[in-house]
């Protein structure tokens, strides 16, 4: 199959719209001109006369063919078409001329018949391929409505299982809340009853504290408390040995014997030394019962 092009271009001469078909092949490209009420235009360029149109030594024909065949479909708005009398040229930017081929009036009947066969079969490619490119366009829209239908249905589940979710979370959040608040009220209480727990032992301890400083003390003023009985005691012995010293000396005149005089002082001696004894005796019996109430 050979490789051909169609497209409608405008001639910048008489501001006219015509259709150029082009054959491309290895060795070059040949052209017919096709305009309203006017005989078709033929010509060719082989690769003698397109060397003479390259931009520099390093450039192709291969590569220049194919800037010549992007130029004739008319995508490139920089490329403009001259065809006046028997000359066809295109022009870049209406300053460099890309190309040059002379034309002339399609006399041979031949040739158009082929190009016609050719342009036929081409456009029943063209058809077919259009035909199968309709219907899987039609098929691809079936699936994306298909497919739009499952997303939003997906969507709405997805949607439904959040809140579900989050009605569950939300459930579960406030049951552990109120754990957490009872946890924390309960160790709170628990701390309370420690600390009264605590302060009763303190005021416990403070009071055994004080009652044994209070025997210490006791026991410390004792030896005083003894002395100074012991020393009272003294002086009332004295006192009533002065006594009796009087009480002799006023009876020297009576008849009792000096047994007797005797036996008095001893009974005074013997009281004193047994109430000095109590005193000593009876501090620290009552200390200890103090000790051990």
């Amino acid at each position: 199959m050979i490789n051909v092009s169609v497209s409608k271009l405008f001639n910048q001469v008489d501001q006219s719209e015509f259709v150029l078909y082009a054959e491309w092949e290895d060795t070059g490209f040949k052209i017919i001109v096709l305009r309203p009420y006017t005989l078709p235009l033929n010509g060719e360029m082989g690769r003698e006369n397109a060397n003479y149109f390259l931009q520099d030594e390093s450039e192709s024909f291969e590569k220049y063919l194919e800037k010549t065949k992007h130029a004739f479909s008319g995508k490139n708005a920089d490329i403009q078409f001259f065809l006046k009398d028997d000359t066809f040229t295109w022009k870049q930017q209406n300053i460099l001329i890309r190309g040059e081929i002379t034309v002339h009036p399609l006399s041979n009947i031949l040739i158009l018949s082929n190009t016609l066969k050719q342009s036929l079969e081409l456009y029943q490619q063209c058809q077919e391929c259009a035909l199968n490119l309709k219907n899987e366009n039609e098929h691809l829209i079936k699936v994306n409505t298909k497919l739009i239908g499952d997303i939003e249905e997906i969507t709405n589940i997805k949607t439904t299982m959040e809140k579900d979710l989050y009605m569950k979370f939300i459930s579960l959040l406030n049951a552990k809340k109120k754990k957490i608040r009872e946890l924390q009220q309960a160790l709170d209480n628990t701390r309370k009853t420690k600390t009264m727990f605590d302060k009763t032992t303190d005021e416990e301890s403070e009071s055994e504290r004080s009652d044994v400083e209070s025997r210490k003390k006791l026991c410390t003023k004792s030896p005083e408390t003894k002395i100074y009985k012991s020393n009272e005691q003294e002086t009332s012995s004295k006192n009533i040995r002065k006594n009796l010293k009087r009480f002799s000396s006023s009876e020297d005149t009576s008849p009792e014997p000096s047994t007797s005089k005797n036996n008095i002082l001893q009974n005074i001696d013997t009281v004193s030394a047994m109430k000095t004894k109590q005193i000593y005796s009876s501090p620290s019996e009552e200390s200890e019962e103090d000790m051990f109430a």
